[in-house]
Order: structure tokens, then sequence, then C-alpha cells
């Protein structure tokens, strides 16, 4: 189990691959521009322990040097621990927050992506229309050797924790009218971000029907298609209360 130390404020695994969700209220089918220079610009710039070798500490505020225009991703090493092992869903809840300051950008295809920036080995099918953090978008080296659009990758995030590398000519800065979203594994999430979530009266409801549906149907690892659409709603419930302005903890730490 993961050591955090340190979380924020909070107020409270899938069957498929994503699930989409109903557009928070005002924004309809209204396409806008995933991220603007100014907004970029006016994120906290203070410093802070992003993170260390043993785990994420805080989530961070401000936005990373070195980017493309328009780019707001976090800080090179709190990336860095964020994608250098197994994927970390708890804190992707947090990155998703409608208060996060991070570029969300979008898929204009069917994918599948290895992350290639560091050593993070989940292979993640993405999926048209899915929504992802920008956890990098360089700008190209100065003098070096420039090769097709000269264009660098973009690294992403996705609601389940998972880090992907994508091309650029893969990713769209219009946001559709109903994103998509990877599936939350709700089994491994913490039990104090559960317990958090389940404050939401759509997820308590969504996680009591995927209690019903699922008893007894994954003795052999295999879920029926009754506890797979339950566990897609429930995913889709808790997207839903993240991209609409809810929040959720970093996970605890183990008591000592």
């Amino acid at each position: 189990m993961l050591w955090f130390e340190l979380g924020v404020a909070a107020c409270g695994g899938s069957s498929s691959n994503a699930a989409a969700v109903k557009a928070p209220a005002g924004k309809g089918a209204e396409a806008e521009p995933a991220a603007k220079p100014a907004e970029a610009k006016n994120a906290s710039p203070h410093a802070e322990p992003e993170a260390t070798p043993g785990g994420v500490v805080t989530i961070p505020e401000r936005c990373a040097e070195g980017q493309m225009e328009g780019i707001c991703a976090p800080p090179k090493t709190f990336v860095e621990v964020l994608c250098g092992s197994f994927p970390k869903p708890d804190v992707a809840l947090i990155l998703f927050s409608k208060k996060s300051p991070f570029t969300r950008v979008y898929l204009n295809r069917n994918l599948e992506g290895w992350y290639s920036s560091g050593q993070q080995s989940t292979s993640a099918k993405l999926i048209f229309d899915e929504e992802v953090i920008v956890l990098a978008h360089l700008k190209p080296a100065k003098g070096g050797m420039v090769i097709g659009s000269g264009a660098t990758n973009y690294d992403v995030l996705r609601l389940d924790g998972v880090c992907s590398s994508v091309e650029p000519e893969a990713i769209s800065l219009k946001r559709p009218p109903s994103p998509k979203y990877a599936s939350v594994p709700w089994q491994h999430l913490e039990q104090n971000v559960r317990d958090a979530l389940l404050h939401d009266p759509g997820i308590e409801k969504a996680d009591a029907a995927r209690r019903k549906e699922c008893k007894g149907t994954t003795s052999l690892g295999m879920l029926s298609p009754g506890c797979a659409k339950a566990d897609d709603r429930l995913s889709a419930a808790i997207a839903t209360y993240v991209t609409s302005g809810g929040t959720t903890p970093l996970p605890a730490p183990p008591p000592r």
C-alpha cells in the first residue's frame, strides 16, 4: 500500500474501458478550448514539495515551465512519482477535479498507448472523445533534429491513474458534448477515498446497485453482464461527481 503523508481537503475496477458522462450544467454541447495561456499564467507560482521518492505528498497548484503555449502541466518531479510505478487512481481523481488548473485534452480516435516517458508499463486503450489531463507537452528542443511537424508528444493521465503518451495528431483541444472517461477501479481505491465518495447520493446509490448486482458473480474472475453494467454506472457517477466540482482526499497513511 502506498504511503501518503499529506492530503488535500475532501468533501466527501470497472468492467469496460471508459464511460460517457453527462456534461455539467451550463456546458452542454458547446465546444470550448482545453486551455488558455492566461489561465496557465494565473496558476499559483509558489514552490511546494509535490512529491518525494516515497510518494505523492501534496497536489501541485502551479504550472511547469517549458510546456507548449497554452499548456498547464504539473511539475516534472510530481509526474515522475505519479507515473513511476503502478497507476494511482486516487491521485487521478484529484487532478480531474473541476478546480484543478491543469489542461484537459480529448482523443479524436481510438488507440492503444504506452507511457514512453517513465517506468509505468500499463498499456491503455484510449477511446474517441476521452478526456485526459496533460502531464507534459514540451516545447521542441532548440537546435534539435525536427521530425515530421516537429510537435512533441503529449504525456497524459487517464481517470484510472494510467499514464500514456499520445501523438499530437490524436489530440483535440475542443471539448466534446459528452466527454468519456476511463473506468475508475473502485476496488483499488483506498478506503478513505471510497468513504468520501460515498457521501455523494448518486455514488452511494450506484455502489449499492453494484453490490447487489455483483454479489457472487466474480468467483472465476468473470463479471455477469448485469454486474458489468452496474460497474460502469458507478464509474460514470464518480466521473460526474469529480468533474462537476466534487473533491476527494489523498489516501490516508496506514496506522502506525
